[in-house]
């Protein structure tokens, strides 16, 4: 979807939430009421998040034989999503990841190849994690039967990312590609970038015991999510239910990746608002939830991104010309 349309729905879907759904003058007044305490400690959690996230993409390039530290994953993880913020559809924060641990001497074929692991993993875990927050929602809401077709949906829509995700560790993905690829495009440079893209993909799920330390490492990030917009509520002085916490996270981060609205702004907060609803917490809150988790993420960022910028003594996003020319070395 190209980046003015995504901008359009954004802007709209804000407008319907503050129009239609939020009390603004409440909003602000819970925004007012935000205890410094317990927002240190969400500042935290949201810290360890990154942390974590960091190294566990760390061990996805220790397998294809890079050890960059974890200060420099950091660097680039948080600097990159920074970047990324102010970046085109076309060129997102997977893109100056890329570009970046290039400059570290990380071939583009074996970035791009974590890459596309920690998002096929994060995906199953995403859905496996939304689903139960699905299930226990029915369990404690057994009249609205709404949620059955989307739990089967979601059960199908699982069972079928698992399926995707082994077929695409296997020699026979890279063949049924090239199949359907045109022929001028698999005899030229093309071809070639694309077996090589694929062997070092085959190579992470090689490592068996590291791919799954990496699987378990996702699920326990995803869950930690839940802690901390728990954490940020706390600060706010909102009273909910920890079992919809659990529920309207993972739920709304997963339908928010859909690439419908800018960074998921207003998608993730509609579905957020919705669910933390069925649990008594009013639309007004969960937005202020919603923007101070936003928030605290950047505050995470923004030292990181600093030092990856002195490093680079720029603070411009690379350019897209640029992350194109690393794609494609």
């Amino acid at each position: 979807m190209v980046t003015w349309l995504r901008l359009s729905i954004t802007l709209l879907l804000c407008a319907l939430l503050l129009i239609y759904v939020v009390d603004t003058r409440e909003t602000l007044h819970t925004l007012l009421e935000c205890d410094p305490a317990w927002t240190i400690a969400a500042l935290a959690a949201f810290t360890i998040d990154r942390v974590l996230m960091s190294y566990k993409w760390g061990l996805l390039l220790n397998i294809r034989g890079y050890y960059l530290s974890l200060r420099m994953r950091l660097m680039v993880y948080c600097g990159a999503m920074m970047w990324g913020l102010a970046l085109p559809s076309t060129v997102g924060a997977d893109g100056i990841r890329i570009l970046l641990v290039r400059r570290l001497s990380v071939r583009v074929d074996d970035a791009l190849a974590t890459i596309l692991v920690e998002r096929g993993i994060g995906f199953v875990s995403a859905l496996l994690t939304a689903l139960t927050g699905l299930l226990v929602l029915r369990a404690l809401l057994p009249d609205l039967g709404t949620y059955d077709d989307a739990l089967l949906g979601g059960a199908a829509l699982l069972v079928a990312a698992i399926c995707v995700l082994a077929f695409s560790f296997s020699s026979a993905s890279l063949s049924s590609l090239m199949r359907v690829l045109p022929r001028r495009l698999t005899h030229h440079r093309i071809g070639h970038l694309l077996t090589q893209l694929h062997e070092a993909y085959r190579s992470l799920a090689g490592d068996r015991r590291r791919l799954s330390a990496f699987a378990a490492l996702t699920i326990t990030e995803q869950l930690l999510l839940v802690v901390c917009y728990g954490l940020v509520a706390l600060a706010l002085h909102v009273q909910f239910n920890a079992v919809f916490m659990f529920a309207a996270v993972p739920l709304a981060i997963l339908i928010s990746r859909l690439p419908i609205s800018l960074d998921g702004i207003g998608v993730y907060e509609g579905i957020f608002i919705a669910v933390m609803a069925l649990g008594g917490v009013k639309p007004s809150d969960s937005l202020a939830i919603s923007l101070v988790a936003r928030a605290l993420q950047i505050v995470v960022w923004l030292p990181w991104w600093l030092m990856l910028a002195a490093r680079y003594g720029a603070l411009r996003p690379p350019a897209d010309a640029e992350v194109a020319a690393a794609k494609r070395a």
